[in-house]
């Protein structure tokens, strides 16, 4: 009796290995970048109307279905005089994050980037051919935002006030996407 509840044991243990031994916890790549990308980022993303730079833009990705390697996203970009918002689908392929946007002439890929717990910089780059690359720079707005601004200076407050200057208009005074055309950096440089 003994020896046959060794064996059983024994064999147990050997089940217990083998199926430990066929599992695998390695994320997929493109699933890792997704995951730490998911989120809420502010910053600079090179981003122009009627030639006028944005001081700072609002970025969401949100992961879609059951996967990290793609979803949808919401990009806010404040201007002087008020904000304009676009919206996105992304894919993550091969480490390149490839962005088509409701106004096809801001598609864009991610290339060259660092990305981590609180910061995200790199290229932005032609969508079709990843050439004419401009820089930008995000900080995540969960860790460093809250109902005063960043560090007691008011970049911009979730597009309610603008630097520490109190002339800026409100976002009536904005044009539409319609009106004017808004440009990424990288845009520019194929015009």
């Amino acid at each position: 009796m003994k020896k046959m509840m060794t064996n059983k044991f024994w064999l147990m243990g050997l089940m217990l290995m083998t199926c430990l031994g066929f599992t695998s916890c390695e994320m997929d790549p493109d699933e890792g970048i997704g995951y730490d990308v998911r989120g809420h980022w502010f910053g600079d993303l090179d981003m122009w109307i009627d030639g006028e730079r944005a001081r700072g833009s609002e970025i969401e990705f949100m992961p879609g279905g059951w996967g990290y390697s793609y979803g949808r996203g919401i990009e806010v970009d404040y201007y002087y005089r008020g904000s304009i918002t676009h919206y996105f689908d992304y894919r993550i392929r091969d480490g390149i994050i490839y962005m088509t946007f409701d106004d096809p002439g801001l598609d864009c890929a991610i290339v060259d980037y660092r990305l981590s717990y609180n910061y995200f910089s790199g290229y932005i780059a032609d969508y079709y051919t990843l050439q004419n690359q401009t820089h930008f720079n995000l900080r995540n707005y969960d860790r460093y935002w809250d109902d005063y601004g960043y560090g007691g200076y008011y970049y911009y407050v979730k597009g309610e006030k603008f630097g520490t200057d109190s002339t800026a208009t409100s976002h009536e005074a904005m044009p539409t996407v319609q009106e004017h055309k808004c440009v990424r950096g990288v845009n520019m440089k194929k015009e």
